[in-house]
């Protein structure tokens, strides 16, 4: 049995409700669930329980000092219509964790994406047009840990479930 995963930091109650009083009204998108949002850092897709064990495994090996970063921005990405917040400042602690993390899952076979790792957090799909770029009252997001998720299908839609958590 294979299940989609990811590596993400995980905001708390306070920290979904400030993401989502970020996000304009009129982008005539599907909002995400407010308990589905999550900054990616590694995204693994269909996984196996061995493949799974061992990307698990990995990840605990990843160190991480406790950081803080704001998201400043909003924006679009336009091909696939997903409206983001993001913006990142700093942006390197947060860039070293993704590496760190996508070097550490190299030798279960995971293959990090070539392009660019560009943080940020979905907070809408299927946007019926373009948003244009702006910044945003900046929100503090304290990390100290990140999370190991997998992908629910139901009735609803799909539902995120935090399987592993990784603290400093």
């Amino acid at each position: 049995m294979t299940q989609r995963m990811f590596f993400a930091l995980w905001p708390d109650d306070a920290l979904r409700d400030a993401i989502q009083a970020r996000v304009p009204d009129g982008h005539g998108g599907r909002p995400v669930a407010r308990d589905n949002l999550h900054l990616t850092l590694a995204f693994i897709g269909a996984a196996d329980t061995a493949y799974a064990e061992c990307l698990s495994r990995a990840a605990s090996t990843v160190d991480i000092e406790p950081f803080a970063f704001e998201l400043t921005g909003l924006g679009c990405f336009r091909k696939p219509g997903v409206l983001w917040l993001g913006d990142v400042v700093p942006r390197d602690p947060l860039v070293r964790l993704a590496q760190d993390l996508n070097t550490a899952l190299i030798p279960c076979g995971f293959q990090p994406e070539a392009r660019e790792y560009r943080p940020h957090v979905t907070v809408a799909r299927k946007l019926k047009a373009p948003v244009a770029r702006a910044p945003i009252h900046p929100i503090r997001w304290s990390v100290d840990g990140f999370c190991l998720v997998v992908s629910k299908p139901g009735p609803d839609g799909v539902r995120y479930e935090v399987v592993q958590r990784y603290p400093v």
